[in-house]
């Protein structure tokens, strides 16, 4: 069985939570620092190769920093593991273009925003590769999140799971 850690799955969560931080772009039809500001929830399933499907739950708050950067301060269950925290940090660097970090993650994300989907890509710590694709569903309330996980270029597991903005 290829050991998915509870990091590699949580992010996603995304980072969902990862997002574009000028509001102030009309042409984006999804803008991810405006989503992601205040609370969302998602709930989802983890599937993994030689393992059981996993139910995944996590609890976001983001904020936008004076200086731009959206940090986003995550609780996430996947299963019936603890509950376990983790943080994103995020700045976009040029119009629809990402660059951020995530505590269980060993560099640096990459991100590019494309009309109604902003794409991730990291190295979690226990040195899987993660593609994380976040897409704003028709009226900016929810958004569908899809990370394939990877170990030597090979698919190792998969979340998809749906992210709700709260009322504000």
């Amino acid at each position: 069985m290829i050991a998915v850690s509870r990091r590699a799955l949580a992010l996603p969560l995304v980072l969902a939570a990862s997002s574009g931080l000028h509001a102030q772009n009309a042409t984006r039809a999804f803008d991810p620092a405006a989503f992601f500001t205040g609370r969302t929830t998602s709930e989802g399933t983890l599937s993994q190769i030689f393992a059981s499907t996993k139910t995944t739950r996590v609890s976001t708050f983001g904020t936008r920093q004076r200086n731009g950067d959206m940090v986003l301060d995550q609780q996430v269950q996947i299963g019936d593991q603890p509950v376990r925290n983790r943080t994103w940090r995020l700045r976009e660097t040029s119009p629809g273009r990402f660059t951020g970090t995530i505590s269980d993650a060993a560099d640096d994300l990459e991100g590019t925003l494309s009309g109604d989907t902003l794409t991730l890509t990291y190295t979690m710590d226990n040195h899987l590769g993660v593609h994380q694709e976040i897409t704003v569903n028709p009226g900016g309330q929810s958004a569908q999140n899809v990370m394939r996980i990877k170990r030597f270029g090979i698919t190792v597991a998969r979340l998809r799971e749906t992210i709700r903005r709260e009322a504000r």
